[in-house]
C-alpha cells in the first residue's frame, strides 16, 4: 500500500513537473520576446486590471473545485450543480466589471482601460466553462492528460502575444493573450473530457460545499488582494512605468515560483486527501513534501536572486534593467509564498479550512502596516516591506499548521532549514563569479554550472535523503 502511495505520488508529480515546467519555459521565452518589443508602459496597462481578474477567477471557482476534490462521495450531481453555478456568476461578474469600468478609469485615470476590460474580462466566462472537466482530472489524478492540455494551449496563446505584439499591436498583445489560453484550454478540454454537466441544480449541495469552500474563498480573496496590491498602489503614488517594472519582475519570477510550488500543490492535494484518516502516514508525506518542496525551492530563488544582473542584461533591452531589484525582492518572496502554500494544502486536508482565513486575517493587518509604515520611502522599499511580511506570514502559518495536522513548528525548522543554509553558501559561491568574469555569457553558464555543482556537492556530503531518493529514483528509471 506504501509503494502504490509512493509511486501514484511520483508519478503525479513528475507529471506535473512536466507539465508545469513546459508552461514557465513558454511563458519565460514569450515574456522575453514580447518585452523587447514593447515598453514598461504597455504592461502597467494590463497589470491595473490584475486585481479584478484575480478577484473575479477566485469568486467563480468559490473554492468548490478543492471541496470537491476533498470530498470523498462526490458526484454527477455536485459536479453539476457547481457547473451551473458557475458559469451564471461568471456571466454576472462580467457584467458587473463591464459597469464598473468608468470607476476603474477614474481611478487610474487611463482612458484605454474601457476597451482593454472588455477583452481581458472575457476570460472570466470562458474559465468558468472548464473548471469542472480540469477538477475531475485533477480528483483521479490524471495530471498525463492535463500536462497534455495545458501545454497545447500554452503554444497557441504564445502564437497569439509574439504574433500580435510582432504585427504593432502594443499592449492588446496582453490583453489576448490570457484569453486566448482559456479558450484553447476550455475547447480542449470539452472535447478531451467525457463528462457533460446534466440539467441539474440544487442549493443545498451548493451550501453543503461552501461549508467547506467558504473560508477558502474569503481566505483566496485576502490573498488575491495582498498578491495584487501592488497594481493598486504603484500607479496612484509613482510614475506608471514603475508597475510595469514590478510586472516585468514578477513575470520572470513566476514561472520559477510555479513550477515548483503548482506542480508539488496540484499534485499532492488529491493524494494526501485519500489518506487523510491515517494520521501517522499523512505526517510522514507532510515532511516528505516539506523537504522536497525546500530541497527545490530554496536552490532556485537563492540562484535567481544571485544570476539577475546577468539574465536582464542578456535577455531584455535597457529599458527593462530597472526591474533587476524588483525581480531579486519577488524571488526572496516566492521562498515563502511556495512553502505557505503547501502547507496551507496540509490544513485543507485536514478539513480546518477556517485556519487559512485566519491567516489570511493576519496577513491583511500586516499588509497595511507595511504600506502606511514604507509609503513615502520609496517604491522599492514598500515592495520589499510588504515582501518581509510573507516571512511573518509563513511563521504564523507554521503554527497553525502544528495546531491543526500535529506537524510540529520545530520539527518543520530542521526539514527546512538545511537547505536555506545550503544554498546561501551556493549563492555566495554564484556571487563571486561576478567579480572574476566579464563576459556576460559565460558569466552566465559559470554562474548556473557552479551552483549546481556546489549546491548537490553540498547536499550530497551532507547526507540529503531526499537526494538519495532522487538519485535512486533516476536510477530505477533509466
Amino acid at each position: 500500500m506504501a509503494d502504490s502511495l509512493k509511486q501514484k505520488t511520483i508519478g503525479a508529480l513528475l507529471w506535473n513537473l512536466i507539465d508545469r515546467f513546459g508552461q514557465q519555459v513558454l511563458q519565460f521565452i514569450v515574456a522575453i520576446i514580447v518585452a523587447n518589443i514593447l515598453f514598461p508602459e504597455d504592461y502597467a496597462l494590463v497589470a491595473m486590471l490584475a486585481i479584478f481578474t484575480a478577484i473575479g477567477n477566485l469568486i467563480i471557482e468559490s473554492g468548490f473545485g478543492a471541496a470537491l476534490i476533498q470530498k470523498k462521495n462526490a458526484d454527477d450531481k455536485d459536479f453539476s450543480t457547481v457547473f451551473w453555478f458557475n458559469l451564471v456568476m461568471s456571466l454576472v461578474l462580467y457584467a458587473l466589471l463591464m459597469a464598473a469600468t468608468p470607476l476603474i478609469v477614474d481611478y487610474f485615470h487611463e482612458p484605454m482601460l474601457t476597451k482593454i476590460g472588455a477583452v481581458v474580462f472575457l476570460g472570466l466566462p470562458i474559465n468558468a466553462s472548464m473548471l469542472i472537466q480540469s477538477t475531475i482530472l485533477n480528483k483521479q489524478v490524471r495530471f498525463k492528460e492535463m500536462a497534455k492540455i495545458d501545454l497545447l494551449s500554452m503554444l497557441i496563446s504564445s502564437a497569439v502575444a509574439i504574433g500580435m505584439a510582432v504585427a504593432g499591436y502594443g499592449v492588446w498583445a496582453l490583453a489576448w493573450q490570457p484569453v486566448s489560453l482559456v479558450a484553447s484550454k476550455s475547447i480542449m478540454l470539452w472535447c478531451w473530457s467525457s463528462w457533460r454537466p446534466q440539467w441539474f441544480f440544487s442549493f443545498k449541495i451548493i451550501r453543503e460545499l461552501f461549508g467547506f469552500a467558504s473560508s477558502l474563498l474569503l481566505s483566496g480573496l485576502i490573498n488575491t488582494c495582498f498578491v495584487n496590491v501592488y497594481s493598486l498602489v504603484i500607479p496612484k503614488l509613482y510614475p506608471k512605468r514603475e508597475l510595469g517594472y514590478f510586472t516585468q519582475g514578477n513575470k520572470t519570477c513566476d514561472p520559477i515560483v510555479n513550477l515548483i510550488y503548482g506542480s508539488i500543490q496540484s499534485a499532492t492535494f488529491p493524494i494526501f486527501s485519500g489518506i487523510q484518516d491515517e494520521h501517522e502516514r499523512l505526517i510522514n508525506a507532510y515532511r516528505k513534501s516539506i523537504r522536497f518542496t525546500s530541497f527545490l525551492t530554496f536552490p532556485m530563488m537563492v540562484g535567481a536572486i544571485c544570476v539577475a544582473p546577468t539574465l536582464f542584461h542578456l535577455l531584455f533591452k535597457e529599458a527593462w534593467w530597472p526591474a533587476i531589484p524588483f525581480f531579486q525582492l519577488l524571488c526572496m518572496g516566492g521562498c515563502f509564498t511556495i512553502l505557505t502554500a503547501i502547507n496551507n494544502n496540509f490544513i485543507k486536508v485536514s478539513g480546518r479550512s477556517s485556519g487559512i482565513l485566519k491567516i489570511e486575517f493576519y496577513k491583511i493587518i500586516l499588509t497595511v502596516i507595511a504600506i502606511v509604515l514604507l509609503l513615502h520611502q520609496g517604491v522599492l522599499a514598500m515592495v520589499g516591506g510588504l515582501i518581509s511580511m510573507r516571512l511573518v506570514v509563513y511563521f504564523i502559518n507554521m503554527i497553525y499548521t502544528q495546531q491543526y495536522t500535529g506537524y510540529r513548528f520545530m520539527a518543520q525548522l530542521k526539514d527546512t532549514l538545511p537547505y536555506l543554509l545550503i544554498s546561501l553558501v551556493m549563492g555566495a559561491a554564484v556571487w563571486v563569479l561576478e567579480f572574476v568574469i566579464s563576459n556576460q555569457i559565460v558569466l552566465l553558464a559559470c554562474q548556473v554550472i557552479t551552483g549546481a555543482a556546489v549546491y548537490f556537492a553540498i547536499a550530497y556530503i551532507a547526507g540529503s535523503k531526499i537526494l538519495k531518493d532522487s538519485l535512486e529514483l533516476l536510477k530505477r528509471r533509466k
